[in-house]
This record gives C-alpha cells, sequence and structure tokens, in this order.
C-alpha cells in the first residue's frame, strides 16, 4: 500500500513539473511557443485523465471535490491539487477559444484562396493577414501569403513567411517550394537548390518533382550567364555584338525592298553560330523584330 502511495505521489509530483514548464511556454513572447504549449497541456491532461479511468480512482484530481481556489498573493502557497485544478481549466478554455480561432482563421483562409484565383493577391494577402492575427501558428497562411508575395515580387516578405511556416512545422515542404522559388527570382541559385533539395531529404517521394524543380534552376542559371556574356560583349564593343544589334536595328526599318530584308535575314542565320550570338539576339528583341514585320514574317 505504501509503495503505491509513494508511486502515485511521484507520478503526480512529475506532472506537475511538466504542467509548470508548459506553463511557462505559455507565457512566451514568441506566439509559435504559445500555442504548442498549449496543444501539450491538452495532450498532458487528456492522458491524465486516462491513466486515472484505468486506475479506476479520482484522488489526483476529483473534480466533485475540488472548488475553484482563490489565487493566493504566493504561488507557494497553492496546494498541488488546486494548482492542477486551476491548469486544466486554463486549458480547457484556451482549446475552446483555440478551436474558435481554427473556424475564423479557416474562413479566412478560404476567401483569401478565393482572391487569389482572381489574380487579387493584394486583397489574398489582406485576408491571410487577418487569419494569422486569429491563429498565429497556422502554417498554411504563412505559405499562402508567401506565394502571394511571390506573384507581387516581395521575395523577401515571401521568405520571411516561409520562415515562420517552418518554425510552426520544421518539415513543411511547401515552405521550402515558395523558399526556393523566392530565390530562384532573386538569383539566388545555390540557395534554391538547397531548398528544393530539402524537399527531397523530408519526402523521398517527392524526388521527381525536385528533380524538375533542381533542372529549372540550371537552366535559369545558364541563361542567365548567357545574358550577362552577351552585355559583356555588348558594352566591350565587341563586334560580334555590335554587328548583331546593328543589323537587328537596320532589319526593323520600314519601307525596304524584299530582297533587303532577304539579305539581312540570310547575313543574321549566319551569324547565329554561338550561344552568345542567340543570346544576343534573344536580348535585343530580335524575335519581336520578326515577328512583327509584315515583309519579313
Amino acid at each position: 500500500m505504501a509503495d503505491d502511495q509513494e508511486r502515485d505521489l511521484q507520478r503526480f509530483l512529475k506532472n506537475v513539473d511538466e504542467i509548470t514548464n508548459l506553463i511557462q511556454e505559455m507565457n512566451s513572447d514568441d506566439p509559435v511557443i504559445q500555442q504548442k504549449a498549449v496543444l501539450e497541456t491538452e495532450k498532458k491532461l487528456q492522458l491524465m485523465e486516462r491513466d486515472q479511468e484505468e486506475d479506476g480512482c479520482r484522488t489526483t484530481l476529483n473534480k466533485t471535490m475540488i472548488s475553484p481556489p482563490r489565487a493566493p498573493e504566493n504561488a507557494d502557497e497553492m496546494n498541488p491539487e488546486a494548482f492542477l485544478a486551476s491548469v486544466e481549466k486554463d486549458a480547457k478554455e484556451r482549446a475552446k477559444r483555440r478551436r474558435e480561432s481554427r473556424v475564423l482563421a479557416d474562413a479566412l483562409k478560404e476567401r483569401g484562396n478565393e482572391a487569389f484565383v482572381k489574380g487579387d493577391y493584394e486583397a489574398a494577402i489582406l485576408c491571410y493577414t487577418e487569419g494569422l492575427g486569429k491563429l498565429k501558428d497556422m502554417k498554411v497562411l504563412y505559405t499562402n501569403r508567401a506565394q502571394a508575395y511571390i506573384k507581387l515580387g516581395d521575395y523577401e516578405k515571401a521568405l520571411m513567411d516561409c520562415d515562420w511556416a517552418l518554425k510552426c512545422d520544421e518539415k513543411c515542404t511547401k515552405a521550402y517550394f515558395h523558399m526556393g522559388k523566392a530565390h530562384l527570382a532573386m538569383k539566388n541559385y545555390n540557395k534554391s537548390r538547397e531548398c528544393y533539395q530539402k524537399i527531397g531529404e523530408i519526402n523521398p517521394k517527392l524526388q521527381t518533382r525536385v528533380k524538375e524543380y533542381l533542372n529549372q534552376v540550371t537552366l535559369r542559371e545558364k541563361a542567365d550567364l548567357q545574358e550577362k556574356e552577351a552585355r559583356e560583349s555588348l558594352d566591350s564593343g565587341k563586334k560580334t555584338a555590335m554587328t548583331t544589334r546593328n543589323l537587328l536595328e537596320t532589319l526593323s526599318k520600314p519601307d525596304q525592298t524584299p530582297l533587303f530584308y532577304a539579305g539581312g535575314i540570310e547575313i543574321l542565320t549566319e551569324m547565329m553560330t554561338d550561344c552568345t550570338e542567340r543570346t544576343l539576339f534573344r536580348t535585343c528583341g530580335g524575335f519581336n523584330t520578326i515577328s512583327d514585320h509584315e515583309v519579313i514574317r
């Protein structure tokens, strides 16, 4: 009998210690830590209640025998049973408020999604932001808002939202996807690769998609390098670069004979012998020159 009482006492004291730590986390300035502490407290109380039901006794926490305690001036004056009863009441109130906040946040998320589909990204951001005001650890609101920021070209804010989503869930693949996309747009190619590779590490089933994303990064980086080389050729006055640009300007002149344009196209075709010339043709508006010209097209 004494052994049973000692075991019950030790289990009770352990519960008190764990819940005390959770209360400290609920009072944290970090909203993510607060929400996680609330969830952990709910789980802890559910486990305690189940253990009590299995043991067939309610001596540890008997709601019928405990009246709501008056808050003492010194927290040390509160007896353990009253302390746990107070914690349970607070946790249930928090859980109720969280459920209500979840409903509101979900509704705002749907409104934001509707605005996003319509292309009204500013309105979508407002809805997602309002939703986060209701529930600060709802990761989908961060990732959805990051996607809207990317559409508006605000990549820094998109990256910040992805960081917050990862604080809520360190294995959030959608956050890494949008983060990789933002870095790609900012020409941070290595960081973009790291984000996409992280997706494959978290979920190996997505390796095929990851390879596609990495291929996109390689193609963008290659095109960017080619454009840089082409611009350097123009700036340095390289003969072929200047000829390509001058030839395109000549071909864009109106009211010339068909033979004039045919000769120009023939020379231009012969010049497209390497990547630099082809990139110059593209960056100097070669496709528009040809497609918009009534005679050449």
